[in-house]
């Protein structure tokens, strides 16, 4: 990388906003540059334009086949993937321009809420598929008693919460005059919501795995369904898939809270070196549209269960009447048991 020259406009020091030490006024030099210890610094490192247009082709790239693998499977919600990947070359087309605008504090602010937040997307179409693989392999179309539709509802109803979360604290850590407290509040939310993320990462897991072992005992039992034997590759492939997706996940996430938690001035040496955002954060991801890109469950689940049945309004009125039904039924029944006992007792009562 290049240095850039600046030029000293003034000797005294002033507190710095992100960080504990003072920093000196300076003017910024070529393509906006500022050193670390500069008052309005806003990277501590020169950004690499090269890095940032690769990195945008080969997001542009998958999320391409995405779309392409969207419209041949005809999965209409593929595009929440689709938006994963858009969000992370629309990241690294404002990191392209920022390698030019290093101190343009609009440009930084939209890079980080783009590159933060894309893997979010990313997330909920894991969600969404592991719902679709319960309702297409399991004959109950049921995982621990959660229906197959409220399954991918709830993750992906955590997972916009956790998107929230994360959305405030990124708002509050972008600003190059936001004061030091602020920013340190906004780490401190934007860590909460990467670490709910990740607890309901490891719920989400474990729920995976254990439809894996159901699967593999269907196998073994002799329920050999022509879903579980049709395809381009085996169906134990797909869950490889996600397992991978979110093992890069979660490696990005446990970058972060290792970045955040070391303060956000220039006495953090993740800071101070653009390479660590390209090695655990922008690679994991692209790794996991990849994997998603080479087992796409279109590919897979194909038939009768691989989309979720249209509920019409007739029907869902139906389904609300035959349930209002049901507990009335039930009601009555518990006012008929109720009667009984008080019957059988009354001689009881009398005679005490």
């Amino acid at each position: 990388m290049a240095t850039s020259t600046t030029s000293l406009t003034a000797s005294t020091t002033t507190a710095s906003a992100t960080s504990t030490s003072t920093c000196i006024n300076m003017k910024a030099g070529e393509n906006g540059y500022l050193p670390p210890d500069a008052c309005d610094v806003i990277l501590y490192y020169v950004p690499s334009l090269a890095a940032a247009l690769l990195f945008c082709v080969l997001f542009g790239l998958s999320t391409s086949v995405h779309m392409a693998q969207a419209i041949i499977h005809k999965r209409k919600y593929a595009v929440v993937i689709i938006l994963g990947g858009l969000w992370e070359l629309t990241a690294f087309a404002f990191r392209s321009i920022q390698t030019h605008n290093q101190s343009s504090n609009l440009i930084n602010t939209l890079y980080t809420m783009f590159f933060l937040l894309a893997p979010i997307w990313i997330n909920a179409f894991l969600y969404m598929t592991l719902g679709r693989m319960i309702n297409f392999y399991i004959p109950d179309q049921k995982l621990r008693g959660i229906s197959a539709r409220k399954f991918g509802v709830i993750f992906v109803c955590l997972d916009i919460f956790a998107f929230f979360v994360q959305m405030v604290g990124a708002a509050f850590t972008t600003g190059k005059n936001a004061k030091k407290d602020v920013v340190l509040l906004g780490i401190h939310i934007y860590m909460g919501g990467i670490g709910l993320q990740e607890l309901f990462i490891i719920g989400f897991t474990v729920l995976t795995i254990q439809l894996h072992l159901t699967m593999v005992a269907m196998e073994r039992m002799g329920y050999r369904s022509e879903k579980m034997t049709n395809g381009p590759f085996p169906w134990r492939w797909l869950f490889y898939a996600i397992y991978f997706a979110l093992t890069m996940i979660t490696i990005r996430i446990i970058f972060r809270l290792v970045q955040y938690s070391q303060g956000y001035s220039s006495t953090n040496p993740i800071l101070l070196h653009e390479v660590y955002e390209y090695a655990f954060d922008a690679s994991p991801m692209l790794l996991a549209l990849l994997a998603v890109n080479l087992l796409h469950p279109g590919r897979l689940l194909q038939g009768e269960g691989s989309k979720f049945k249209k509920i019409t309004r007739a029907e869902k009125k139906q389904q609300k009447i035959l349930k209002k039904m049901q507990k009335d039924q039930a009601t009555q029944k518990e006012e008929a048991m109720r009667s009984v006992e008080e019957f059988e007792m009354g001689p009881v009562r009398a005679y005490v």
